[in-house]
Order: C-alpha cells, then sequence, then structure tokens
C-alpha cells in the first residue's frame, strides 16, 4: 500500500505521518491502559493524554530521526554520485577519462539486502555499462582520427592494429589486403610466420564467404602452424568489406584471457568500418602511382622521378654509401620520328625502358627524363658496376629489331654516367649534370657509347 503525498519531499512527509501515528499513540495509550486493568480515574485524565501525545510525539520523532542517520546518508550518497554521472555525461569527462573510477571513488559498496542494496548494486551496473560504452566510443573516436589522417594503407594498418591491441583484451592482430586476386599482409603485430595466413584455410574461407569466424583452441593445440609469440586461446578471422566487395580480412587473438563482450564489439566495430578506409587509400595509392607514372612506358616521370632522386641521394650521403646515376638517349631519335612516323618512336620508346627496366637490379629506378632521354638510379654501385650494367643495356639495344611493316628498324643508345663518391657533387642537379655531360661526350664521339664522367677515354 502506498501512502499520499503530502508535500514534495518524501521525508517530510514520512515526519508528517509519524506525527500524526504519535498523536494516535497518545490517544489510544490510556485507553489501552484501561484495557490493561488500570483505574480509569488515574489514566483517563487530561494531564495523562497531554503525556501520552508528547510521548506519541518524541517516540515519532525519534523514529524519525533514526531513519533518517540509517536510511538518508545512503540515498544521498546514490544521488550524489548519479548526479556525477549527469554531469560527467553532459560535460563528455566519461568518454575522456574514467581512471578515477578504479579505486573506488565511483562505485557504491553494497552493505544491504534490501532496496538500499539493491539500488547499490544497480547503479553500480549502470556505471560499469556506461564506463564500457563511453571506452568503446573513445578508442572509436581515436580510430576514426586513424582513419581520417592515414591515406597510406601500411600506415593506416599499422596504427590499426596499434590502437586494438592497446584497447582490448587481443595480444596479436594482422590485417591482410586483396591485391590482383591473391592476399596481401601489410600489418602484424604479435604473430610469428604471419605469411602463412595468406594461404590459411580458415582465412580463404573468410575471403570468399563474407561470413566472420571465431576459432577457440585447446590449450594444448596451435593454429596450424601459425604461432603468436604466446599461446592463443581465441582466434578471430573478421572479413573486410567495403560496399559489399571483400577486401581483405582482420585477424586478432586473444592469449590466456578470452575476449570480454567489448573487446568483441570493438573487433566488430573495427572491421566494418576499417572497409571505408582501406578502400580510399586503395583509391589514394591508385591516383598517387597514376600521378607519378608516365602514360608512355609505365615507368616513373620526371616530377616524382626528380623527388627519388632527391631522397636517394640524400641517403647515399648520410649513409656514406656508393650511388651512380647514368643518362641514357635514344641516337638519331628525329632521324627515326621523320622516317617513320611519332608512332613507330613512340613504340621505340617502350620498347628501350622495357630493356632498362629489365636488365636493371630490385631497387635501382628508370625515369622517363625527356622526349628520347632516361634517367638511371643505381642504388650502391660503384662506376664499374655502373658500367657493367650500362654495357649490357648498350648491347641489348643494339640487339633489339623493331619490325615496322616489311622495315626492320635497329636502334641504338648513348650513355653518360657518373658516380658518387667517386666525383665530389653539391647535389643531385649536381650529379645530374655531370651525368649530363658524360652523355655529351658520348653523343659527340661516335654514339652507341657509354662514357664515365671523368673517365673519358
Amino acid at each position: 500500500m502506498q501512502l499520499p503525498r503530502i508535500t514534495k519531499s518524501i521525508f517530510l512527509d514520512q515526519f508528517i505521518f509519524m506525527q500524526l501515528i504519535g498523536v494516535l499513540m497518545g490517544f489510544a495509550f490510556p485507553h489501552f491502559l484501561v484495557w490493561y486493568g488500570f483505574d480509569v480515574s488515574e489514566v483517563l485524565t487530561l494531564d495523562f493524554y497531554l503525556v501520552s501525545l508528547l510521548a506519541g510525539q518524541v517516540v515519532g520523532l525519534i523514529s524519525f530521526l533514526l531513519i533518517s542517520t540509517v536510511i538518508r546518508p545512503h540515498l544521498k550518497l546514490l544521488s550524489k554520485k548519479m548526479e556525477d554521472i549527469a554531469q560527467g555525461l553532459k560535460m563528455k569527462t566519461l568518454s575522456t577519462d574514467l581512471t578515477y573510477c578504479d579505486d573506488g571513488l565511483c562505485h557504491i559498496d553494497v552493505e544491504s539486502n534490501d532496496e538500499i542494496g539493491v539500488s547499490a548494486k544497480a547503479y553500480n551496473q549502470l556505471l560499469d555499462a556506461l564506463k564500457k560504452a563511453h571506452e568503446v566510443e573513445r578508442v572509436f573516436n581515436e580510430f576514426t582520427v586513424v582513419m581520417s589522417e592515414n591515406l597510406d594503407l601500411s600506415r593506416l594498418a599499422d596504427e590499426t592494429v596499434s590502437l586494438l591491441l592497446s584497447s582490448t583484451q587481443f595480444e596479436a592482430a594482422a590485417v591482410l589486403v586483396v591485391k590482383k586476386g591473391e592476399l596481401d599482409l601489410i600489418a602484424c603485430q604479435g604473430i610469428t610466420e604471419a605469411d602463412k595466413l595468406t594461404n590459411h584455410d580458415v582465412v580463404l574461407k573468410v575471403v570468399n564467404n563474407s561470413v566472420p569466424v571465431k576459432i577457440t583452441l585447446p590449450k594444448d593445440i596451435d593454429l596450424d602452424g601459425v604461432l603468436t609469440k604466446f599461446k592463443p586461446s581465441e582466434v578471430f578471422v573478421e572479413p573486410i568489406e567495403f560496399k559489399g566487395t571483400i577486401l581483405g580480412v582482420f585477424v586478432a587473438t586473444t592469449g590466456s584471457t578470452l575476449a570480454d563482450s567489448r573487446t568483441e564489439q570493438l573487433v566488430k566495430l573495427f572491421s566494418r568500418s576499417i572497409g571505408l578506409a582501406i578502400n580510399n587509400a586503395i583509391i589514394h595509392s591508385k591516383f598517387q602511382r597514376l600521378a607519378a607514372i608516365d602514360g608512355l612506358t609505365s615507368i616513373y616521370n620526371r616530377r616524382f622521378g626528380m623527388e627519388r632522386v632527391k631522397e636517394d641521394f640524400s641517403r647515399a650521403v648520410r649513409e656514406q654509401t656508393s650511388m651512380s646515376v647514368a643518362m641514357v638517349d635514344i641516337d638519331h631519335f628525329k632521324t627515326v620520328n621523320d622516317t617513320y612516323g611519332h608512332l613507330v618512336g613512340d613504340k621505340a620508346i617502350k620498347v628501350i625502358a622495357k630493356i632498362i627496366k629489365d636488365i636493371l637490379r630490385d631497387g635501382d629506378i628508370v625515369i622517363r627524363y625527356g622526349g628520347e632521354e632516361f634517367l638511371m638510379v643505381l642504388h650502391g654501385a660503384t662506376s664499374e658496376n655502373a658500367s657493367n650494367i650500362c654495357e649490357r643495356i648498350r648491347h641489348q639495344v643494339m640487339d633489339t629489331v623493331i619490325n615496322e611493316q616489311s622495315q626492320q628498324i635497329h636502334l641504338t643508345v648513348s650513355i653518360g654516367l657518373v658516380s658518387y663518391p667517386e666525383q665530389q657533387v653539391i647535389d643531385e642537379v649536381d650529379l645530374i649534370h655531370k651525368a649530363d655531360q658524360a652523355l655529351y661526350f658520348s653523343k659527340e664521339n661516335g654514339r652507341n657509347k657509354v662514357s664515365i664522367f671523368g673517365k673519358y677515354e
């Protein structure tokens, strides 16, 4: 039964009701004594009524004070904590820092099994739920920043993996992206032999079916030879999609502790959201490549290539390593254009660019420097090493025949070469200038020739 409200304060209503009960007890007590056997003339008097009423009021007041002393502090504590939470939500402090709650300042001790204890327990559960929700929000906000600030695919994946490992119970993770129909590992932390993931049956199944897989491992079994630096207990394989297209997979493993609900929630959020970021990074990479590549020869264009030369020369100076630069020019190219037309001239440029690319070593680069001129950068190559490579290119061009209808076109190239630090230069521009001087020497001395700056014969 619920008593009617008198005022807007529950405790004031309680005090009024207790005083009313005291009045009733004051009037009833003399009659109780008569029933109990006391003389009517002694108890049913004005003085005894007044004493009984006063005693009832005192009992009511003491009862109110006891209830206020025992119950009110707990309710005040509960209301104060809930006000703090409300203020925190209003100011968004819960989404930035909740570490102070770890020392028990936010939680309420559950000291009873009654309604007060149930309320305290419910408050603690609410606080824990809010902390988890705001921790997920905080991590996801950080992840959003990572996605918005990174258009480089490898860096995006690395920072995503680092954030996931620092914010969840996962101890190892990897991101694999589909490239040209095959999986490519682009980020990994905590997994040894991670390359095996690209051909793992479970991973390939997730790529093909776009259905996430969660594997709980017995303690005495490894994951088919894909070894972590610890004994994994669970493995999550989540597909990475964008508009229904599978872009890759996200693999994460826990250690001795199984993943809690927050960890599982975060890995699903990450895998769903990273698809957009990866798609943007792939598009950005394609645009970058288009901006850097010469459309005719598919080698670096001059603008991008010169940036690479500058970076490579700075590294050679810093690390005190050798670096050679060679200028390659097609001999009598104007005659080819004038005789056979520009389409045949373009074909000749493409043929020679391919010869150079095929002969150069991994790490060396070739740039289309001008119309029929190419610039080669050979890392770690002395003048002797570079000269051998240039001679191979020269001979390969001599042995190549371009068939145009019934005619056969023979081409030759002249090459000028300079090596650092054999030749001291001011900067990469000076290095290229010296290679150009060596090329001029080859042109002036019969063409079809490799000349080394400072070593003219």
